[in-house]
Parts: structure tokens; sequence; C-alpha cells
């Protein structure tokens, strides 16, 4: 209604979204006439559908210029944070080597029948050092 009939019909998004909105409209009257819990055969590819919606704000977001800076800073520090996890992981290898060494075979207690929290494996010890 804002930009009007014309201006709808000339962008060719317009359309899906426009076809896919007119056929949720469609069945949900349909489900309403006929009854049912809404899982209509030929229909269940529209809910489908409805998630394409989503393209539209991911054409919105490229044109605006401020939001391709925003998503440039994240496309080039991808590299840092894969070198930060990588580091991550050899910190916590080593303290997972040191608890094992200072705390295993240690963390059994008598009331409870299994600890979880322990260091008699590595898997279960880089879990409790994570």
């Amino acid at each position: 209604m804002a930009i009007g009939v014309k201006k709808y019909v000339d962008d060719k998004m317009n359309w899906l979204d426009g076809g896919i909105v007119l056929l949720s409209i469609f069945e949900m009257v349909l489900t309403a006439i006929v009854g049912g819990s809404g899982n209509t055969g030929p229909f269940k590819i529209v809910k489908l559908m409805r998630t394409l919606r989503i393209l539209r704000i991911i054409r919105i977001l490229r044109s605006l210029s401020s939001m391709q800076v925003i998503l440039g800073v994240f496309v080039r520090s991808a590299s840092s944070f894969a070198y930060i996890t990588m580091l991550l992981f050899v910190f916590l290898f080593i303290y997972t080597l040191l608890g094992m060494q200072v705390f295993g075979g240690k963390l059994n207690y008598p009331n409870e029948p299994r600890v979880r929290w322990n260091y008699d494996t590595f898997v279960v010890g880089f879990y409790t050092a994570f």
C-alpha cells in the first residue's frame, strides 16, 4: 500500500513474497473451513517456502553500506578468531594433562557411586577443565 501497486509488481521479489502470503492465507482459510490440524497435503511446502521470505532481509542488508562495513570486519576477524580458538584448546590440553597428573584417581568419593568431574580419563578431564 505504501509504494503502490505498480512499484510492488515491478519488483520480482515481491512476486515471491506476495505469492507465499496469498497461499498462506488460502491455507489458513481452507484449514478453518475443513478443520483439522493444518497439515493439508499440498500446503506443506508453503510452510517451507515461508522461510524463503528471509532472503528479502538479506537483500536489504547487502544494500546498506554501513552493514557492508560491519560484515567486512566480521570476515577479516574470522582468521584471528581461529587462532584464539586454537590457543584456547592448547591451554585446555595442557591443563587437562596437568589435572590428570595431579588429580587422576583421587577424586573418588565413597558416598557417590560415580563422580562425573574427575581427571581419570582424558575426555572426562578435558570436559572438566573446560
